[in-house]
């Protein structure tokens, strides 16, 4: 038996395994070990599929890994020209609801478990940009390690400058006005799919980003994965070595069976 077929062997079981460890060390261990083919593979061995986000999320700089717990927000477009006697209402409001939406967003980034990462449905609106620097950097101050923004972000040259802020977005845009306004935390969101229309987000599931696209793994199995992707690690690693080294092709195929 090949060194993959026993990998595959081990990987044909549905035993959920639980770690306890935080979320950073998850996410330490994620980047470690994982990349998107691997994360892809541990879901699709336990029959999870379909939860790959639309190739439209692209990173700012190659090479950032997106890793951590979703923390969903919906947003709701707005138009500009708005009365005073509308601003007045909304504060109101805002005020009755326990402040401005902003504000009770990034309160409950600080109630999270460090490790967090921020999920924005702007609703298709791609007018303004829906998030710069300054709000990253309170967030990340308050736990948050990345964000998954189904819009527009701007202040990109500071963002870059952040020591662990992966930003996966549809674009770039300067403009601040137009505007927008949170309407939901941590609720469920539909975020734009590649294999399905949707890809629903829940509180609590986990996003994993790199160079070759954004996923979600599901909550309940987040832990098993982290251990198969591991799993991978160790055994790829082997054969990586033994590659470079030249290993004639038909010991390649003996060993570890179909690439």
């Amino acid at each position: 038996m090949s060194e993959h077929d026993d990998l595959r062997k081990q990987m044909s079981s549905k035993e959920i395994r639980k770690l306890d460890i935080t979320d950073l060390e998850r996410i330490a261990r994620f980047r470690r070990a994982g990349y998107g083919g691997s994360v892809s593979d541990s879901m699709s061995s336990l029959g999870v599929r379909n939860t790959v986000f639309a190739d439209r999320f692209r990173p700012l700089r190659q090479g950032m890994q997106l890793v951590g717990r979703a923390l969903p927000i919906k947003l709701h477009s707005l138009v500009e020209d708005r009365s005073a006697e509308w601003q007045k209402e909304i504060e109101a409001r805002w005020e009755a609801e326990g402040g401005h939406p902003q504000k009770r967003m990034m309160r409950e980034v600080a109630t999270q478990p460090p490790g967090s990462i921020l999920c924005f449905d702007c609703g298709g609106d791609m007018q303004p940009a829906h998030f710069g620097e300054m709000s990253c950097q309170l967030a990340y101050a308050h736990g948050c390690r990345g964000m998954l923004l189904a819009g527009n972000c701007r202040d990109t040259q500071y963002v870059l400058k952040m020591p662990d802020f992966p930003m996966f977005s549809f674009g770039t845009r300067p403009n601040a006005f137009g505007g927008w306004s949170i309407t939901e935390v941590n609720r469920p969101i539909y975020l734009p799919g590649h294999l399905t229309h949707y890809v629903k987000v829940e509180p609590g599931d986990f996003i994993f980003g790199d160079n070759d696209g954004v996923q979600l793994i599901p909550r309940d199995i987040v832990d098993e994965v982290l251990l198969r992707v591991e799993a991978i690690f160790e055994v790829e690693n082997k054969e990586r070595e033994q590659l470079a080294a030249g290993m004639p092709i038909d010991e390649v195929y003996r060993v570890f069976g179909v690439l």
